[in-house]
């Protein structure tokens, strides 16, 4: 750690021509990054440390750019060493979307996350020869793999009865092989009120871009909606998404109901997937603070299993079988 940090210390001295700076800790996240608030000459900047063992700054810097490009709001990177991992970037601030959702300012606020998600979605893809990677049934399948491997094994510790683990299985093949008929756009894959800061211009700042993909169109728009971070009443929920149909041309090419249920499916896959996820967190990499947000990532697949008639075997398995510590 203090070899890193000593790296980090000379690459700023370097950048900055010697000139006096403050580093202070942030937050991390859910990923091996750290990050850090620079001060110099009154200026106040974000620098990234990602660890070139453990991250690979390529993919924030294509996706930046092809956001940027399309007119999203990112950090501009001032400085970046893509060999040791580091990077000097905006300073966004500290004001979470999360923390500004009041009742008087949630419907104008989603308003402005659901439009810039409309921009976000035409952004390319691709640029040089250089694609993002696709949302396909292979991966849709490893990150399914992640609620049984973390959440039901590691987490519950669940011994299967060889009929519900077939039961499982049908209902992953069943869940992708629905969500690859949705046309396929750019998604953030972490879209939600944590990863978009209110800048001082009022505008939506995003961040946490790097893992974005392209993939079917209700994901971005059920990872901002179903937060696994707070919660809307479900007529809420329908009437923002109502907002985002029609304002889409993309999501106009379904019927209201059947995008709604594309909108629903989407959020059963990203949910399991969280529970696997927030698990893992826990049980490998030592972050117990996820564990507090499995109730409501849980409340939202039952939720959904329970309305839907496909799924009704694998609704009475989480039902009987699911208790949290």
């Amino acid at each position: 750690m203090q070899h890193r940090q000593n790296a980090l210390n000379k690459w700023l001295q370097d950048v900055l021509h010697e000139q006096h700076y403050e580093l202070a800790p942030l937050t991390g996240d859910a990923s091996f990054r750290r990050y850090y608030r620079l001060r110099y000459n009154g200026i106040s900047r974000i620098v990234m440390d990602a660890p070139p063992d453990k991250e690979t700054m390529k993919p924030f810097l294509l996706v930046g750019h092809l956001l940027s490009q399309a007119g999203v709001k990112t950090p501009t990177v001032h400085a970046c060493d893509e060999v040791q991992g580091f990077a000097v970037l905006d300073d966004f601030g500290d004001t979470l979307l999360l923390s500004q959702l009041t009742p008087e300012r949630v419907g104008s606020l989603y308003h402005q996350a659901l439009s810039s998600l409309i921009v976000m979605q035409q952004c390319a893809t691709e640029q040089h020869g250089e694609k993002l990677p696709c949302f396909d049934q292979a991966f849709m399948r490893q990150e399914l793999g992640l609620f049984s491997t973390w959440f039901l094994d590691s987490y519950l510790n669940m011994n299967l009865t060889p009929s519900e683990a077939t039961m499982i299985e049908q209902t992953f093949d069943w869940l992708i092989a629905e969500i690859s008929r949705q046309p396929q756009v750019f998604i953030h894959r972490d879209y939600h009120s944590r990863n978009i800061m209110l800048l001082e211009s009022g505008e939506l700042g995003i961040i946490d871009f790097q893992d974005a993909m392209s993939g079917p169109f209700t994901y971005d728009l059920v990872s901002l909606l179903k937060d696994c971070y707070i919660q809307w009443p479900s007529e809420q929920v329908r009437e923002w998404v109502c907002y985002f149909h029609t304002h889409s041309t993309i999501a106009q090419q379904w019927p209201f109901q059947d995008f709604l249920r594309a909108f629903e499916l989407c959020g059963l896959q990203r949910h399991l997937k969280v529970l696997g996820v927030f698990s893992r967190l826990y049980i490998r990499d030592n972050k117990p603070g996820y564990l507090k947000d499995l109730p409501l990532t849980l409340h939202y697949t039952l939720a959904f299993l329970e309305s839907c008639e496909e799924l009704q075997a694998f609704y009475q398995f989480m039902q009987s079988r699911i208790q949290l510590p």
